[in-house]
């Protein structure tokens, strides 16, 4: 069997991986449900903090059972082979590159590093889970050839061209040993719609290709929290603006909306914020075609229901300064 290369790419310096992923969702992030099925070794650190969202922290002097505490995931020493770990992506997607970061790792970092992805269509792994031994023996589709990592560093790998193929798994890999701090997984979603046309189904969430486009202030939480699955852990886990003592300030944001539909009902989530949640909120959508926004909200309290006719491509959330952490829309009927 003739072996398949690794996608060409190109490394993307630290300073500058923001603004390459920016038209990009991490597909891996376990806050969207991206979690670790499987790996080879955990000795001093668990691979599902790879996927947490929040940067890398340090605890110098800080002892657990196992050794010094750390923020990645971080295997024994000594390693024959190479250790991996399989990451069940939070929405299948294709793929457009990778962040491997190293952070707080002098001494103990993988020097290799390499990723395959796996396309399950069937549904297989999630109805009948499989073994760790059961995994080793999958064939994956090389993404990311073996590259070289360096000490405390973002490494940031973008492909020449997205992969045409959706994922729905990836298995990250150490060459021989050691820790990474995170791994992020930069893609666009495979939306993936009920069968039933007239089933209720959020328009709005980040898993139906929902997407913010601007926004006002995003100085405590951005607004694509809104779009995330379930309710919020914390008041981090929403959209949050600074205060502003200017009289009549409205902070918004911009929904691109995965796909038009009609609105049948609106939720707006303020859980968590106790103190600062905005007083009212007012919603408007934009229909197909046309730049002039329709007011389904005007400056309502936060207990929203609205059945419009029209089909929409967009939404936009203005409120008076404070926060919100979750929004949905809501649509019966619509498949285009």
């Amino acid at each position: 069997m003739t072996k398949i290369p690794a996608l060409p790419h190109q490394v993307v310096k630290a300073d500058k991986i923001e603004e390459t992923f920016k038209d990009c969702i991490d597909l891996a992030v376990s806050k969207r449900g991206g979690k670790v099925l499987t790996a080879t070794d955990e000795w001093f650190a668990e691979a599902q903090n790879l996927l947490s969202d929040h940067a890398p922290i340090s605890r110098p002097h800080h002892f657990v059972p196992s050794g010094a505490w750390f923020d990645g995931w971080q295997t024994r020493r000594h390693n024959a082979h190479y250790d991996w770990c399989v990451i069940e992506l939070a929405h299948p997607g294709t793929i457009e590159g990778f962040e491997i970061d190293t952070a707080f790792l002098t001494g103990n970092h993988a020097p290799f590093i390499s990723v395959e992805g796996l396309k399950d269509t069937s549904n297989a792994c999630k109805t009948k889970p499989r073994t760790h031994e059961q995994w080793a023996g999958v064939e994956w589709t090389p993404l990311l050839a073996k590259s070289p990592l360096e000490a405390n560093v973002r490494h940031g790998y973008k492909f020449d061209t997205p992969t045409e193929e959706f994922f729905t798994h990836v298995r990250f890999c150490m060459y021989p040993d050691g820790g990474v701090s995170r791994f992020r997984c930069f893609g666009k979603l495979q939306t993936i719609f009920p069968e039933n046309k007239h089933e209720m189904y959020d328009l709005a969430a980040a898993s139906s290709g929902s997407t913010v486009t601007e926004f006002s202030d995003a100085h405590y939480g951005h607004p694509s929290n809104m779009l995330l699955p379930g309710r919020g852990h914390d008041m981090s886990d929403g959209w949050e603006t600074r205060r502003s003592r200017t009289l009549g300030h409205v902070d918004f944001a911009v929904i691109k909306l995965g796909r038009p539909g009609h609105v049948a009902a609106i939720e707006v989530d303020t859980a968590h914020y106790k103190g600062n949640a905005p007083k009212a909120v007012s919603i408007a959508g934009f229909e197909i075609g046309s730049d002039e926004p329709i007011l389904l909200l005007d400056q309502k309290p936060l207990l929203p229901h609205l059945q419009p006719e029209d089909s929409l491509i967009g939404l936009r959330q203005e409120l008076p300064d404070e926060n919100t952490w979750n929004i949905r829309k809501h649509e019966p009927t619509v498949w285009a």
